[in-house]
């Protein structure tokens, strides 16, 4: 899958983060200078979850996951995005790329969970990896979940991983938590990944600094995907 070459324009941003201390609920986790990395659920009888995995959907979160920039919290208008520069916003994008092109060249369904704003996220979107690749279709914002954009959906990133499961994977809503565990799922927030593993979304990995290759390398071994990208 190649995407097309996109124009990046020079723009100055800043970044901020801000994590709650890791759950107890966090089986498995490795830990690295950088903070951590990926979470698991044990397994009936205390053993860690299987490494050999079968993903049929990637969800990643959009602000302090693909950017490593916060778009809402900068107000980052619609308007604004064909300005702003994508080597500078997005935390790897010649990485981000590839990952999502091999993502289709697999068949694996990719999407993104967000609280933040649609139209912000569907113009980088289509500036980093052309259009028609993210869509309303595989973007979930608060505004399809009862609530405006920006704002946190009630019950958190979970009806909208639940959401894009049925929709994505074409799965009965009452047959979702069994393929929930096909779902690999990036977020920097603990609480979100914390509430993921509860609700059976059992990869799910934490993006404390952001989706790139360096994260990518060190969890691909634990998650039984060490040549997805081969």
């Amino acid at each position: 899958f190649v995407f097309p070459s996109v124009m990046s324009f020079r723009h100055t941003n800043t970044t901020h983060d801000t994590v709650s201390p890791h759950s107890r609920l966090f089986s498995l986790a490795r830990f690295s200078p950088r903070g951590l990395r990926l979470v698991t659920m044990e397994r009936r009888g205390g053993s860690p979850a299987s490494t050999s995995t079968s993903i049929n959907l990637i969800v990643f979160d959009f602000d302090l996951t693909i950017l490593n920039i916060h778009s809402w919290s900068e107000r980052i208008a619609p308007r604004d995005v064909p300005f702003r520069n994508l080597e500078e916003d997005v935390a790897d994008l010649e990485f981000f790329r590839a990952f999502v092109g091999r993502a289709l060249d697999k068949g694996i369904e990719i999407a993104i969970a967000s609280f933040g704003m649609y139209e912000v996220i569907q113009g980088y979107m289509d500036r980093a990896v052309g259009p028609g690749v993210f869509t309303r279709e595989n973007i979930s914002t608060p505004s399809q979940h009862g609530t405006k954009d920006g704002f946190v959906v009630q019950g958190g990133k979970v009806p909208q991983l639940r959401s894009l499961t049925s929709r994505l994977l074409k799965v009965p809503p009452g047959e979702v938590p069994a393929a929930a565990s096909g779902v690999l799922f990036f977020d920097d927030s603990s609480e979100n990944i914390e509430a993921a593993l509860q609700a059976g979304f059992t990869h799910s990995v934490s993006t404390k600094q952001f989706f790139t290759r360096h994260l990518w390398d060190e969890v691909k071994g634990t998650l039984g995907m060490e040549d997805f990208l081969s």
